[in-house]
């Protein structure tokens, strides 16, 4: 009988519930005023007489058998359990029942089922997640030594490679589940309707899901439970993450090695010299980088294609700064790539295919603004921006498709699409509504899941007052710099370089800026982007420029347009360049103010910017449309280059200080130049002879190029710049010496070159930020003009 006694000592109501379910044990207790019950033998196991059946309690409990058709915990089993248990008291057997009350009625069963302890059962931490507040005791029972023992590798097998992804991505962001703890581990999972309930053995836990075996719902909260007795921390779980990913390591390293020769080619042989079919080179890269998994790379050798279609297509917006940039950063990252020893190395210079999308709740949005892209990285769009009501911040829905093989001529994606989460409303009208979103998911840019479990609420129209955008509503443009521009720096190789320049941007964020004044829009036909300087207060700048394109036809004409002594607010991306502020306006949202009602904006330029042809002529007074004659309209300027019309050299406007001839050199040289004015020029040179040396390449350098590194090496030394002094020195003597090899050194050359632009972009960058501080921050010497 003692056997019995030390069996059932944790079989309390709360387990039973866990064997089988509440109405069950609810049944037996019903059923035990009513039944007659005989112990027939309590050996090893205990055999029970219950009505008619015929009842057999093994040990673990959940193995007990019955007479009754049911295979499953059945209510015999349960009544006989309960049987035993009080018969194993009366008896006075042992002493691990005292305390119990072993004839609790079908009440306290469904308040114990419920989550409420009885008077002396113990509840350690009902519905709370915080391991510090669970006891001792309970942790020493024999589920938590099972879910200690627990092969993590059984767990992750269970889940799958993108279950322990996504069960990762939830302890990255910090989400936790709720665990009750009794004589059964009561685990209700996050993000999902699933309840888990652990009990000893581990094999008789049952899940919501209904499935006997391991299912990923029980593997997941074993797993949280290891990570409450800190059996499992978080930064071995994310290691183990990143391990999980099925990189095929030979295969990598090959792929690896692949594209650091193709590149370290391109660097040989020069960009004068390359080959027209280099495009299709790197697009055959890009779909090696995808077969492999290496979905960043996917991208980065689509948009150094797209580039490179741009240089051979003569366009306005390529840089030549720019394609060196994505060449030596994609050189460095594939370096990095091959290096590389772990997977979890491998996963975090791959990225992912698929963001994890998790669950932030109820959601309240104001539609903003939509904006059109076309990525380098081959995608094409719309993105839907979204301002939070009650924590102010930004959302995003893109609607988009790949545009790979479509040909090198895109035609502008503007299909007509339904709104998702059940809204009844076109895709390009979430911008003009306020909605609900109830189960809303987001990746960790807080770009929104388009998931069927999220249901939408249209709350009426969208409108904007200035106390609903306080962190994004600016004035003073000081005040924005200390803000906002912060935030934007990023290490070399970050993510925002490589997307092209009017593109959605990793964690970009939109500001509203409410200028005082500004001057009148001008489009430049040799650069072919139009500028349009802003004014706060206090004479501080803010150049909103736009490049030309088909698709800102529109914006360029619209903003020609506006008024300079009211000007409108702008809703744009903030950058920093050469210490200056630079915007790129997505809309022209019409902002009142919440007491007066009256509008920020003036009244001629509210709504927004005009994108189609279609919405041009929508615009209030002349801000969409030309009056009269189209050769005299202020945006003409957009059509002649748009049909093709070449500028002439007269067009060309030369530097206001022309300085020509030694002698206004040798006066210019007497000038007083500022700190920043020096770094400028010092870096501006070097970064002319990196272009230079990219143009030529690196097995046909000219000699007034190797002149000019040394010389530059030497500068460099004098200003007390050792280690970029002794870059330019190494890269001078490499390339002096591959002129008398037949083996060419190409990749000692490429290395270099790559740590010689990083140095130029983190310099130059530095400089900008305490130019700009000083610009915005500190204005006192800034005269408005």
């Amino acid at each position: 009988m003692n056997i019995w006694v030390e069996r059932l000592t944790d079989a309390d109501d709360d387990y039973l519930i866990g064997l089988s379910n509440k109405g069950i044990v609810k049944r037996a207790y019903k059923d035990k005023e009513e039944t007659a019950v005989e112990v027939v033998s309590a050996e090893e196991e205990a055999v029970l007489k219950v009505g008619s059946e015929t009842v057999t309690v093994c040990f673990p409990l959940g193995e007990s058998k019955c007479t009754c058709p049911s295979r499953s915990m059945c209510r015999h089993v349960v009544l006989g359990i309960l049987v035993l248990r009080e018969y194993c008291r009366e008896a006075g057997a042992g002493e691990a029942g005292q305390g119990e009350d072993f004839t609790e009625n079908a009440a306290s069963v469904e308040k114990a089922a419920g989550g409420e302890a009885g008077q002396d059962q113990k509840q350690v931490y009902p519905d709370r997640d915080e391991p510090e507040r669970e006891t001792r005791e309970t942790k020493k029972g024999a589920v938590w030594r099972e879910i200690n023992e627990y092969p993590l590798e059984k767990l992750k097998k269970a889940l799958g490679s993108r279950g322990y992804a996504s069960f990762a991505n939830q302890v990255r962001a910090d989400i936790r589940p709720k665990i009750h703890c009794s004589s059964v581990i009561t685990v209700r999972l996050p993000e999902q309707d699933y309840t888990v309930k652990l009990l000893s053995p581990l094999a008789h836990s049952s899940c919501t899901c209904h499935k006997k075996e391991l299912c990923v719902h029980k593997a997941a909260a074993i797993l949280w439970c290891q990570m409450e007795t800190k059996i499992l921390t978080k930064e071995q779980l994310l290691g183990e993450a990143q391990e999980s990913q099925n990189y095929d390591m030979e295969q990598i390293k090959e792929t690896a090695g692949q594209m650091r020769s193709f590149l370290e080619e391109l660097f040989g042989t020069g960009l004068s010299r390359t080959s027209p079919d280099v495009p299709d080179y790197l697009e055959r890269l890009a779909i090696i980088s995808h077969n492999v998994g290496l979905a960043r790379f996917e991208g980065y050798f689509r948009a150094l294609s797209d580039s490179y279609d741009g240089y051979f297509a003569r366009k306005a917006s390529f840089r030549t700064e720019e394609l060196i940039g994505q060449m030596t950063r994609l050189y460095s990252r594939a370096g990095l790539l091959l290096q590389a020893q772990t997977g979890e190395k491998i996963s975090g210079l791959a990225g992912d295919f698929r963001a994890d999308y998790l669950s932030v709740g109820n959601l309240d949005l104001i539609g903003v603004t939509m904006e059109h892209f076309e990525s380098q990285t081959g995608y094409e769009g719309d993105t839907i921006y979204f301002l939070e009501e009650n924590t102010g911040k930004w959302y995003t829905y893109t609607n988009a498709r790949p545009v790979f093989y479509d040909g090198k001529k895109r035609t502008g994606y503007r299909e007509k699409s339904q709104a998702p989460w059940g809204l009844n409303l076109a895709f390009e009208n979430l911008a003009k509504v306020r909605i609900r979103l109830k189960g809303a998911k987001c990746d960790g840019r807080r770009r929104l899941s388009s998931s069927q479990d999220t249901k939408g609420e249209i709350l009426g129209e969208s409108g904007l007052c200035v106390s609903v955008i306080q962190g994004w509503y600016y004035r003073d443009f000081g005040k924005l710099f200390a803000e906002q521009i912060g935030r934007q720096r990023r290490e070399w190789l970050g993510e925002q370089e490589d997307a092209g320049e009017n593109t959605v941007q990793t964690g970009a964020e939109l500001v509203f800026v409410q200028p005082e004044s500004c001057k009148k829009a001008e489009f430049s036909r040799t650069g072919q982007m139009l500028s349009m300087p802003l004014y706060d207060k206090k004479g501080r700048e803010i150049l909103v420029e736009v490049a030309y394109s088909r698709q800102e036809t529109d914006t360029i004409r619209y903003l020609e347009r506006l008024s300079e002594k009211e000007p409108p607010c702008f809703l744009g991306k903030i950058r920093l360049r050469d210490g200056k502020l630079g915007m790129y306006p997505i809309d022209l949202p019409d902002v009142r103010d919440e007491d007066t009602g009256s509008s920020e904006e003036n009244p001629e330029a509210a709504g927004c910017i005009a994108k189609n042809p279609e919405d041009e002529g929508e615009a209030s007074g002349n801000s969409g449309r030309s009056s009269g004659n189209d050769a005299e309209a202020p945006g003409n300027t957009v059509e002649k280059i748009a049909d093709g019309q070449k500028n002439s050299e007269k067009d060309i406007e030369e530097p206001e200080n022309n300085t020509v001839g030694p002698d206004n050199k040798m006066e210019a040289r007497k000038v007083h130049k500022s700190k920043y004015q020096v770094m400028e020029e010092l870096t501006g040179e070097i970064q002319g002879l990196a272009e230079e040396l990219y143009q030529s390449g690196f097995t046909t350098v000219h000699d007034a190029t190797l002149q000019g590194l040394k010389k530059a090496a030497g500068l460099t030394e004098q200003y007390g710049m050792e280690y970029l002094s002794g870059m330019l020195r190494k890269l001078a003597e490499e390339i002096e010496k591959s002129r008398h090899q037949m083996e060419k050194s190409l990749c000692t050359m490429a290395e270099l070159y790559a740590a010689l632009d990083e140095y130029l972009y983190l310099c130059r960058q530095k400089t900008a930020y305490d130019r700009g501080a000083e610009n915005y921050i500190f204005p006192d010497n800034l005269v408005h003009k």
